[in-house]
Parts: structure tokens; C-alpha cells; sequence
């Protein structure tokens, strides 16, 4: 298995049972970021590379009646949702989510996952992450 872009998140390691997305903490404003920055866009100092929270909390979530990006069919939901979703260290990530249009609420804890996308030329999948409810 392998990610989509080792840039933005990386595979669970041995032991865990979550990706982990890959953002930044900027020391001098006490910020963290996703994606990752260079420096920090309110101070313009240098960040710290780290490593975000699996779980938050969904802020707002839509659903579109359009085809993923990449995909032959609708699906049978016909569609597919993004959610925004708060994590503790104060990043908001936008996402796709796992399920259909009744499974979520604003408020809900979610959880990082993983979604195959496809195999690359050596046969190996090919993953990328979106949220899931945590019930």
C-alpha cells in the first residue's frame, strides 16, 4: 500500500490504527498548519514539521451530486461529501467523508481513514485519506 502524496499524510505505522496527516507548527505565533508551510504566513519564522491528531470534530459538511474526480460512475449514492473538520490543534482540514447523507452530524467526532484510489504500474494500491464518523 502505498499514499497518494507522502507530502500530505503517511500510512499508519506499526501499531496504529490511523493515518496521520502532516502539517506544521510554527513556534514564534504558537500556530499549527496543514498543509505543511515553510514559514509561518502570520509571523514569516521558520516551522517545525509535526505530526496532526487522527481524530476531530466535523464543523460542516456538504454533499455533491456530481461524480468524484477521476471516477467512471456516480455511485450509488450519486454522488460524494466533503466535511470541514476541526482538530485539536486548531487546523481545520477539508476532506471527503465516508458514508451517505444521513450518516453525519455537525458536532460529530470523526477519524482519519484510508480510501483506495487505485494500483500503480508495480500492482500496489494506491491510497489517499478521508473522514469517518467515530461511533
Amino acid at each position: 500500500m502505498l499514499a497518494t502524496d507522502p507530502h500530505l499524510f503517511r500510512l499508519p505505522a506499526d501499531g496504529e490504527d490511523r493515518p496521520r496527516l502532516l502539517g506544521s507548527y510554527a513556534p514564534e505565533s504558537a500556530l499549527y498548519f496543514w498543509p505543511r508551510r515553510k514559514r509561518c504566513p502570520v509571523t514569516r519564522t521558520p516551522v517545525d514539521d509535526v505530526e496532526l491528531g487522527p481524530v476531530g470534530t466535523l464543523y460542516a459538511w456538504t454533499f455533491l451530486h456530481v461524480p468524484r474526480m477521476g471516477t467512471v460512475s456516480f455511485g450509488e449514492s450519486g454522488g460524494y461529501a466533503v466535511g470541514q473538520v476541526d482538530l485539536p490543534e486548531g487546523v481545520r482540514v477539508q476532506a471527503p467523508l465516508v458514508g451517505s447523507q444521513l450518516d453525519w452530524r455537525i458536532g460529530d467526532e470523526m477519524a482519519l481513514t484510508l480510501f483506495p484510489v487505485g494500483t500503480d504500474d508495480e500492482g500496489r494500491e494506491l491510497v489517499t485519506f478521508r473522514f469517518e464518523v467515530v461511533r
